[in-house]
């Protein structure tokens, strides 16, 4: 398996987010990469490669230019007004109305214009890791695009939280929603997204609720109990020629295997109907038990079954790397389900 990784996202370090009443490091940390990479070498799965450069043509297809100048700017901004922070955020929220937009020289509208949480900081190196993520995604998209079975971008920030115009939840861009606009633009009929992070990939539902042509499926913990709350819900099916093509299976907390792997199970069921030409997958391993922002008790051998049920719907397959927070065992979950794919 080919698999697309750059250093350059460590620059995204020694951020703080808030839990409880206290700022903490945030869980979204560079370490997450390094131990995914061992885990990875040690099975044997050592086909790294640099991104190619790319610019931002493709992610202007997704997301708003302002957007996507909101964040290049945001920490330099913030600076030059207030000062270096650890955790530049928001302190208003949703106070866009109508056609109006942010003045973008100011910073403090920005933020409350182009993030939905707290949980999206910004640091001096925010930038570099969320064009290294997009280099990363895009790089791996053009190797299946050209041919292969698989590749695997191994990126951070994650992105399946991130819309149009908003950040939030350790997303800044939605890598994978760009990547299948760039397979779709690259001559792919259908795209298939399968998002089985524990958290609902809001922000690609938003990106393609209206649409036909991208298939997007989420597993997912139940938004009644968990974040980001207000989507996710089983009855948000499309609109428009997308009725029918936005797919939620949201499960209660403490979802074993024996209750996941059936919804995957059925997930896959849709895909495999929908015949698309490729499947895109966020992949989140924070479904694991003891993840310190999950919900779910998935196992490290469960992700293996994951794998090989991913494997069964013989596609094109561009993995994604969304969430996975609990260290220790993140490697090794990331690992099986790459080999149950590969055994598959």
């Amino acid at each position: 398996m080919k698999i697309i990784y750059s250093d350059a996202h460590k620059a995204h370090a020694d951020a703080l987010e808030m839990r409880g009443e206290a700022f903490v490091p945030m869980a979204e940390c560079p370490e997450r990469m390094e131990v995914i990479l061992a885990a990875l070498a040690q099975a044997g799965l050592r086909d790294v490669e640099a991104p190619e450069p790319h610019g931002l043509a493709a992610a202007a297809r997704i997301h708003d230019p302002d957007f996507l100048t909101f964040l290049e700017t945001a920490y330099p901004l913030w600076e030059k007004r207030h000062g270096p922070s650890r955790a530049v955020f928001a302190r208003i929220f949703g106070m866009r109305g109508l056609a109006q937009k942010p003045q973008m020289d100011n910073i403090d509208a920005m933020l409350s214009a182009y993030t939905f949480d707290i949980f999206s900081p910004f640091v001096p190196g925010t930038w570099t890791a969320i064009r290294s993520a997009l280099d990363v995604t895009l790089t791996a998209a053009g190797k299946v695009q050209a041919g292969a079975r698989e590749a695997f971008a191994l990126c951070r920030p994650p992105g399946h939280h991130a819309s149009g115009d908003l950040a939030g939840g350790y997303c800044y861009l939605n890598n994978a929603a760009i990547a299948a606009q760039m397979l779709r633009d690259q001559g792919a009929a259908r795209v298939a997204i399968l998002d089985i992070d524990y958290h609902h990939g809001n922000g690609t539902q938003r990106i393609f609720y209206d649409r036909d042509d991208v298939l997007f499926i989420s597993l997912h913990g139940r938004p009644e109990e968990e974040y980001p709350f207000l989507l996710g819900f089983a009855h948000e099916t499309g609109r428009g020629c997308g009725e029918g093509f936005n797919i939620n299976l949201p499960m209660p907390p403490g979802t074993r295997i024996d209750t996941y792997l059936p919804a995957l199970q059925d997930a896959a069921a849709r895909v495999r109907a929908y015949a698309p030409d490729v499947l895109v997958l966020s992949l989140g391993v924070d479904t694991f038990d003891g993840d310190p922002v999950g919900g779910f008790c998935l196992q490290t051998p469960d992700y293996l079954r994951l794998g090989q049920v991913i494997a069964g719907l013989r596609l094109p397959t561009l993995f994604v790397m969304e969430g996975g927070y609990a260290i220790a065992p993140l490697g090794q979950n990331v690992t099986n389900v790459l080999t149950g794919y590969l055994q598959g």
